[in-house]
């Protein structure tokens, strides 16, 4: 399986990317691949059928200054922190649930390399001491699936107030900070965005990688798409 490793980018070309990759995937133009990388900077995402209003707190995140991108996947919002998070892809031809558990198997393994103990829980997170260190999130074209997901190793939660949750939600589910945790946390110790590299690198390297780099047909295609993640009308299309 092909790994890229991609590095910082904005949520607008990230979200591109991802989604030619399954376009191309879905049509036998492109390998099973991996793919690592993170938001830059610091950006709020909402998944594709949620409403815009009922998730984000748009006066705390013009406070921070977080920009906010929606996803072509589904699943809720996420805080993806430039500075504590590692963010991850995964394109192949297996269903949802086997995406969900085959890109679970790296997060847990590269956990326990950084000395924590955690476990992959249905449908599509991993938790560690009962909060999430990883959530994941999925689109399926034809018989080609993409998952996407993040893992959280220094996260800053005090950013996670830009979410808000509706209140019958909020009342069954607590507040985002309480549900979920990072490694450092966890470990008591700051964990270097080295060290969490190495280990998801690591963690997937059981589906057998081999570094490679995107395609130019992937590039262009991504070009393409990206006018749709930058464009008011889809973030707040609902």
């Amino acid at each position: 399986m092909r790994l890229i490793i991609s590095g910082g980018a904005s949520g607008e070309e990230q979200m591109a990317m991802d989604e030619s990759m399954l376009i191309l995937l879905s049509n036998g133009l492109l390998e099973p691949t991996v793919r690592i990388w993170n938001f830059l900077p610091t950006t709020l995402s909402i998944g594709r059928f949620l409403a815009y209003e009922d998730w984000v707190d748009e006066g705390k995140r013009l406070e921070l200054s977080i920009p906010v991108v929606r996803r072509f996947t589904g699943g809720g919002p996420a805080l993806h922190d430039e500075k504590g998070e590692i963010t991850w892809t995964i394109v192949g031809n297996f269903s949802m649930t086997e995406g969900y558990a085959i890109a679970g198997k790296p997060i847990v393994n590269a956990a326990k390399e950084l000395g924590v103990s955690a476990t992959f829980t249905p449908i599509n997170d991993v938790e560690a001491e009962g909060k999430k260190i990883c959530g994941m999130a999925g689109a399926t074209r034809r018989r080609a699936t993409l998952i996407h997901g993040t893992f959280m190793f220094d996260t800053d939660l005090s950013m996670l107030s830009v979410i808000r949750l509706p209140s019958a939600k909020e009342s069954v589910r607590g507040r985002p900070s309480s549900r979920v945790t990072t490694i450092s946390l966890l470990l008591g110790r700051r964990v270097s965005r080295e060290e969490a590299l190495t280990a998801i690198i690591n963690g997937f390297s059981w589906l057998g990688l081999k570094e490679g780099n995107t395609t130019q047909i992937e590039r262009d295609l991504a070009k393409e798409l990206s006018f749709k993640y930058s464009n008011e009308k889809w973030t707040k299309i609902r």
